[in-house]
C-alpha cells in the first residue's frame, strides 16, 4: 500500500454495490422541549454541563464518566497541568476576523477538536453515540466511534451518513474478530482509523468497584433511592437495548466493564501488531495512548499519520504524566512528520490554544462531550461545543491572534518556572 492510498482512505476491502450500501434516510431529531433548551443554555461553562449531568445521572453512572485510576491523581493531574503555563498576548494585531478552523488529517474540521472515542455513550443518553455524532456533524467535526460503544458501527453510520467519522478500535484476543470490525467499519465508510494501545488491561477503578458498576446497571438497595430519584435516565435506559454493540457476545448477565476487557482485550500486542494493523487499513490512521517520545517517533516511522498523546484520562495507570505535560516532549520528537492530538484534561478554550501553541495539531474532547450527552444529548453536546468554539473565539482575539495558524510557542510562558 503506498501513501497516496493510505491519504485517500479507501477502504481495507472493496466497498459493496450502491444496491447494497443504500441506506435508509436518518430519521429527524426531535424536537427538544424549551425547558431542555433554557437549561442547556445556562450552561456557560463545561463545569456547568458536568453539574448539570450530575444532576441527572445516577451516582454509580456518573462516577463512571468521571472517575480514575486508583487515588486519581493523573485525573486531577489532567486539568491542573494546564495551570503550569500562562498566556502572552501580542497588541496592534487585527483581529478583525477570526479563523478557528483545521484541517485534521485531511478533513477541514471547523474547530480544531476532534469528539474522543469514548465507551458505553447509549447509557448515558439513549442512542448516545448516534447523538454525539449527529452534533459533531452538525458541527463540522470529526466524531470517532469507540469500539466499546452501545450502538453498533452500523448504525452510527446509518444514523448519520454524511459525518466525519472515526472508529477506534483496540486489540482483542480474537484476531478474526478484530479483523471483521476493520471490515466493517471499512465498508460503513469510516474513514480514519484511531487504534488505541493503553488498554492492555484495565486501570483499577476504585470508584467503579465501590459502586459495583457493571453494564446494565445491577439493581441494588443500597442505590435504590439513587435510581428513583432519576427518572429521566431510568426511563431511556429502559427503552434501551444496552450492551456491547460491536460484538456478538458480550458476556451475559450484568457485566462489568473489567470483566469485559480481560475477557477479550488482548494485553500481548506489541509494534509488529501495531505495524500489521497499519498495513491493512487504506486510510489516515491515529495512535492513541502514547505519552513517551520514543514511542511517538516509532508511530511516526511506521507511517502512522497521527499520534494521540493521551494517559486514558486518567483511566489507566496513575501517576503517570498529564497530557499536556508529555505534549512538548512528543512534538520535539514528532518533528512535524506526523499530526499530534492532545487528549485529556480539555475543559476550556484556553487549554485547546496552550496545547497548540505547545505543538498539537488539534486536541480531543472526552468528558465535557459525555457531560453534555447526559445532560441534554445531541443539543447538550451541542452546547459543549458551542461553549468550547466561544471561548476560544474570545481568546484568540484577545491573545492577537487571528487564525490557527498565528499561534506560537511564543503565545506561552511557564508560570513559577513549571512548563
Amino acid at each position: 500500500m503506498d501513501a497516496d492510498e493510505r491519504r485517500t482512505g479507501r477502504a481495507l476491502a472493496p466497498r459493496p454495490s450502491s444496491a447494497l450500501t443504500k441506506q435508509p434516510m436518518p430519521a429527524a431529531a426531535p424536537a427538544v422541549p424549551t425547558r431542555l433548551t433554557a437549561r442547556l443554555q445556562r450552561a456557560y461553562a463545561i463545569a456547568d454541563l458536568r453539574a448539570q449531568a450530575a444532576r441527572r445521572l445516577p451516582k454509580a453512572v456518573f462516577d463512571f464518566i468521571d472517575g480514575g485510576a486508583e487515588d486519581e491523581r493523573t485525573l486531577r493531574d489532567n486539568v491542573e497541568a494546564f495551570d503550569a503555563w500562562m498566556l502572552m498576548p501580542r497588541v496592534g494585531i487585527d483581529v478583525g476576523t477570526r479563523d478557528l478552523s483545521r484541517s485534521i488529517l485531511g478533513y477541514r474540521s471547523s474547530l480544531p477538536i476532534m469528539m474522543a472515542p469514548t465507551g458505553l455513550a447509549g447509557f448515558f443518553w439513549p442512542d448516545g453515540e448516534a447523538a454525539g455524532a449527529r452534533a459533531a456533524s452538525r458541527a463540522g467535526l470529526p466524531y470517532c466511534l469507540s469500539t466499546n460503544s452501545v450502538a453498533s458501527i452500523e448504525q452510527v453510520a446509518q444514523a448519520v451518513p454524511e459525518g466525519e467519522r472515526w472508529f477506534q478500535l483496540y486489540f482483542l484476543r480474537d484476531r478474526d474478530w478484530m479483523q471483521a470490525l476493520l471490515r466493517r467499519a471499512a465498508a460503513s465508510r469510516y474513514r480514519v482509523l484511531c487504534l488505541t494501545v493503553d488498554l492492555a488491561v484495565q486501570g483499577r477503578r476504585e470508584r467503579d468497584l465501590r459502586n459495583a458498576f457493571t453494564m446494565p446497571l445491577k439493581p441494588r438497595l443500597s442505590t435504590a433511592l439513587d435510581l428513583a430519584r432519576r427518572p429521566a435516565w431510568l426511563a431511556g435506559a429502559a427503552r434501551s437495548r444496552l450492551g456491547f454493540g460491536n460484538f456478538e457476545v458480550a458476556g451475559s448477565g450484568f457485566t462489568s466493564v473489567a470483566q469485559h476487557v480481560a475477557s477479550l482485550f488482548d494485553p500481548s500486542a506489541s509494534w509488529d501488531d501495531i505495524a500489521r494493523i497499519r498495513d491493512q487499513w487504506r486510510g489516515p490512521m491515529a495512535l492513541k495512548g502514547l505519552l513517551h517520545p520514543g514511542d511517538a517517533q516509532k508511530a511516526v516511522n511506521l507511517g502512522i499519520e497521527a499520534v494521540i498523546v493521551s494517559n486514558h484520562g486518567g483511566r489507566q495507570l496513575d501517576d503517570v504524566p498529564a497530557a499536556i505535560a508529555a505534549l512538548p516532549d512528543v512534538a520535539e520528537a514528532v518533528s512535524g512528520r506526523a499530526e499530534i492530538i492532545l487528549d485529556g484534561g480539555v475543559r476550556r478554550g484556553t487549554d485547546v490554544i496552550k496545547a497548540l501553541a505547545l505543538g498539537a495539531t488539534a486536541c480531543s474532547l472526552g468528558r465535557p462531550f459525555l457531560w453534555g450527552l447526559s445532560a441534554g444529548g445531541t443539543e447538550g453536546v451541542s452546547r459543549a461545543i458551542e461553549i468550547v468554539r466561544s471561548e476560544l473565539d474570545n481568546a484568540m482575539t484577545l491573545l492577537g491572534t487571528p487564525t490557527l495558524d498565528a499561534i506560537t510557542r511564543d503565545h506561552v510562558r511557564a508560570r513559577r518556572g513549571g512548563g
